[in-house]
Formats: structure tokens, sequence, C-alpha cells
């Protein structure tokens, strides 16, 4: 009788083998859960990054898609005509960043909501609406070769500015700078502040020149700067100064 219960129970082993605290897998479309084992040549995957959240991809390349038609933030042409002077085109800004990837490149501001983005500093906060979105476009700066470089930087354009009302050179001291091709872009947007995986509600994210979305969700080195912004997670434009974002 005995041997016969043990056979009984070797035959059953298999079925009960895993352990009951092990954690399971969802079943994809029916396959079996488990991840098949890798190719002996194969190098092992790297673990998802924690800095490209899944939900927030689509909205960060919607926004690199669509951000053109806003305008630069900066650009006097869409202003009502108050002004007694011909409008001023958005301008190059040198980062004033040491270090990280904002360091020494020069970039302009799109933003969605035109009318809250402080543009001045303002004596109180701005309070951002659910919905905003700041793109910005960095470049790699050019340093212009001129001896002297005139006061007026609108002399050295190169061309009308009828497609984009955009003065791409910066003064840094004595140089000046040119904004030659795109670096990639950095998105900052606004959801509901309750939403998991933000900062408070703000999705930070970066886009290549060929819109491939790197990064989309709370992106460490984004939110240590932007923590500290005035206006929520966004720092506004200071005339007198190069800026933020």
């Amino acid at each position: 009788m005995r041997p016969a219960l043990l056979l009984l129970a070797l035959a059953l082993a298999p079925a009960c083998t895993r352990p009951l605290d092990e954690p399971i897998t969802p079943v994809d479309n029916g396959k079996d859960a488990r991840t098949p084992p890798a190719p002996a040549n194969a190098s092992a995957a790297p673990a998802p990054s924690t800095e490209l959240d899944p939900r927030f991809v689509p909205v960060i390349a919607a926004a690199y898609r669509d951000y053109k038609a806003w305008g630069r933030v900066d650009d006097e042409l869409r202003w009502a005509p108050w002004l007694c002077r011909m409008p001023e085109p958005g301008r190059a800004r040198m980062s004033g960043a040491e270090d990280g990837d904002h360091a020494r490149k020069l970039y302009s501001v799109f933003v969605k909501e035109q009318k809250t983005y402080p543009l001045t500093q303002a004596a109180a906060p701005e309070p951002q609406p659910v919905g905003q979105i700041l793109v910005k476009e960095s470049y790699y700066p050019e340093l212009v070769d001129k001896a002297n470089p005139p006061e007026d930087l609108a002399h050295l354009q190169e061309k009308t500015m009828k497609e984009d009302h955009f003065n791409p050179y910066a003064r840094v001291g004595d140089r000046v700078y040119r904004a030659s091709r795109l670096a990639g872009a950095y998105v900052v947007l606004k959801v509901a502040p309750g939403t998991p995986g933000t900062d408070a509600g703000w999705v930070y994210g970066t886009v290549t020149p060929a819109g491939e979305v790197t990064s989309a969700g709370r992106v460490a080195s984004c939110m240590g700067c932007h923590v500290s912004a005035r206006y929520e997670r966004v720092f506004g434009l200071d005339p007198a100064k190069n800026g933020n974002d």
C-alpha cells in the first residue's frame, strides 16, 4: 500500500511545485505567462526605465507634434498691435545651467496656454491650468566668427522671418552665438494633480529631433530643477536675462 501511495505522490508533484507566495505574471492573449529563456548568445535585456512611463509617452509625442502651431512665447508678432514699434521676434536664449543636458545650449520656448505663462516676474505666482504644455527647443550653439559683432543682432539675420519670426542669435558677454542645429526638445505638461506617477500633476519628457520620446513621467533631472520654480513648475522668462523656462 505504501509503495502505491508513493508512486501517486510522485505523479502529482509537477502540478504543485509553485510556491504559494510566488508572483504570477498575467497571461498575455492566452500565451504562457512565464517569460521564455533568452537565447544563449543574447545579452541581458535592460530593465524598463522608471523615467519612461508608457502612459505618458503618447501625450509627450503629441505635444512635440503640435507645438509649432502655438508660437514662441516671446514672439511679439502674436500680440495685439499696441506697441509703438515693430514687434520683436522670439529670440534664442542661453541656458543658465552649468551642467547636465541644458548646459551651454541655446533655447526657445513654446507654450500652449500663453495667457497664464509668466513672461515677466510678477509679484504673485500665476496658477497654471490643467492642460498647460511647455516645449523648449534646445539648440547647439555656434560661435559667430566675427571680431566685433554688431550690437543689434537683427543685422545678423540671414533671411526674412516670414516662416518663423525668430532671431537665432544670442549675446553672452562679449561673444555672440547662433542657434544652429536642433539638439532636441524638453516637454513639461500639467495633468490632474492627483494623477499617480506625476510630480504633483506635472509630467516631464525629452524628445529627439526625429520625434523619438526618450523619457516621460517623473524625470529626476527635470524634477530636481523645476521643483524650485516659482509658478508651480514653471519658471517664466526674465526679459533682462537669458531666463529659464
